[in-house]
């Protein structure tokens, strides 16, 4: 029987279709690659760094931020060469009309997250995705000084049908002058939540999985894999930290190897399990100045693999049908070699 189930952060249902479900090995299909052949000029593959703006960071090849424009390469941070947000505008309201507008002001950059030709993150040892995870850090400390950007938005998108321009592995930051409303519903669900029950709903959320273990996928010392209950989507992923903390620039080093654990073997799962599909990936992390206002948030890390599509009853009702249970996923999962 189909169920109705409520994300407790965001208050919002979602129906599981357990007689619609199709088995998690069925989203095995061959799907559309990429041409994954090497272009002749990418401007995100070692020696092409001029045909991209002057970097933000670099990350050379001892692992270390360096502070010359030449040399090898780890990662680098560049300015969105055609971004959506630009920098020196105003981040200003004003009417027009019954209207609200205000310029496109904000931060909006690129991360590249290997010199080679890579077109797929899996492909990148963890301890690669360990300094990427750093540089994201870094760069949200760094932004956290402006004091006009609210919050900070990390994502990628890989595959064509996932968003993605260029084939070259890579990711994108935003910062932005106001909280965008997912985030702003996930933070008054959380408060909403704490106010009710006097606990975190994630930190409630993650003791309670781990009591149930029907849709815990992978635990390390420090982080959680999670099918989440009320999913949206078909292997929806979730990373939760087991520690509470609103922002995730705050992470410790010495954390961010458990943090890259999780997330090759989900990417690598992804890869071998369900064929390479297009996915997306986000941090949701609480504002940059509102500390008393997000207190009760608990950062969070998400994939989203593309294999399904929104249809009539999605979009006119606003609630998302998902084709597989997640108990059933996290098991499929779980007998997966990544994870084992």
């Amino acid at each position: 029987m189909p169920q109705y189930r409520k994300d407790i952060i965001l208050d919002e249902w979602v129906i599981i279709a357990t007689e619609r479900a199709k088995r998690p090995e069925n989203f095995r299909e061959e799907r559309i690659k990429l041409d994954s052949a090497i272009y002749d000029i990418c401007p995100f593959d070692a020696g092409n760094e001029s045909m991209t703006p002057p970097e933000i960071l670099k990350i050379d090849s001892s692992g270390k931020v360096s502070n010359s424009p030449d040399g090898p390469w780890l990662v680098r941070v560049v300015p969105n060469k055609f971004p959506a947000l630009v920098h020196n505008a105003e981040p200003v309201s004003y009417k027009y009309g019954p209207y609200t507008n205000m310029d496109g002001f904000g931060i909006h950059e690129v991360v590249i997250h290997t010199p080679e030709h890579i077109t797929n993150i899996s492909s990148l040892e963890a301890s690669r995705i360990s300094i990427i995870l750093d540089v994201y850090a870094k760069r949200i400390r760094d932004i956290k000084k402006n004091a006009r950007i609210e919050s900070v938005i990390i994502m990628l998108n890989q595959g064509k049908e996932a968003g993605a321009s260029l084939e070259h592995t890579h990711s994108q930051i935003f910062g932005l002058p106001l909280i965008p409303a997912v985030l702003e519903k996930e933070i008054y669900g959380t408060a909403k939540y704490f106010k009710q029950n006097r606990r975190c709903a994630m930190c409630e959320m993650i003791e309670f999985e781990l009591s149930q273990d029907r849709r815990v996928v992978y635990k390390n010392s420090n982080f959680i894999v999670i099918q989440p209950y009320a999913s949206r989507n078909p292997f929806e992923t979730w990373i939760v930290p087991l520690w509470h903390d609103p922002n995730f620039e705050n992470i410790e080093e010495t954390k961010i190897a458990d943090f890259a654990d999780c997330f090759k073997r989900v990417a690598d799962f992804f890869h071998t399990e369900l064929n390479e599909p297009p996915f997306n990936y986000y941090i949701h992390t609480g504002p940059l100045h509102l500390e008393d206002f997000n207190v009760n948030y608990h950062w969070n890390f998400k994939f989203i693999p593309k294999l399904s599509i929104k249809a009539g009853f999605e979009i006119a009702t606003g609630i998302d049908i998902c084709i597989t249970t997640p108990e059933y996923t996290a098991d499929f999962m779980k007998q997966s070699k990544v994870f084992n």
